[in-house]
């Protein structure tokens, strides 16, 4: 059995619910994707269209952006209460129309490990005349073997994806966490 998976957005999360990010600080959202902690000082909000059903919108608990994730009041408090690890949580609010939704938080993720099998997975350099540099992944093999530093990463080989333990896997689905499915 797996012990670790990769993060990823449901099936069934519409395309019209990706949020926009406006960085009121200052800062570039890329900031998020480095695996560090960041300062509380960033100043986030995250617009959700007009157009959506603001209920079925808010009946999610993970979101996605342009930018980084954002997670429902719901979430923040059952991954608090959890105590996982490896996560900085900073303070965003969510604008639909002219409402303002407070409570949200962007789920920052501030650990990095190695966590490919780069044996079975499928990549090729991002830049040809770098071939050892950085590179893209066709088709991503999680390594049986790794034992992760937090319950939460950001995979080194690969920062945008996300990897959990099977611990994480288990309470986000005993608790229906709308928005997320995992990937072994």
């Amino acid at each position: 059995m797996a012990k670790n998976f990769i993060l990823s957005i449901s099936d069934d999360y519409p395309e019209s619910y990706w949020l926009k990010i406006k960085m009121l600080s200052g800062e570039e959202s890329g900031v998020f994707k480095d695996g560090v902690a960041v300062s509380k000082d960033i100043k986030v909000c995250f617009e959700g269209s007009k157009r959506v059903s603001v209920s079925k919108l808010l009946s999610y608990d993970f979101f996605y952006s342009d930018g980084p994730n954002l997670i429902s009041p719901r979430l923040y408090e059952l991954m608090k209460a959890e105590n996982i690890s490896g996560v900085q949580f900073v303070d965003a609010n969510l604008l639909i129309g002219e409402v303002s939704y407070a409570g949200y938080k962007v789920l920052n993720v501030t650990d990095k490990s190695p966590v490919f099998n780069l044996k079975e997975s499928v990549s090729e350099p991002l830049l040809s005349y770098l071939p050892d540099g950085p590179r893209w992944f066709s088709k991503i093999v999680l390594d049986d073997e790794t034992i992760l530093s937090s319950d939460v990463v950001r995979a080194e080989e690969e920062s945008p994806v996300i990897v959990v333990t099977a611990r994480v896997k288990s309470i986000f689905e005993n608790a229906s966490v709308r928005g997320v499915q995992f990937k072994d």
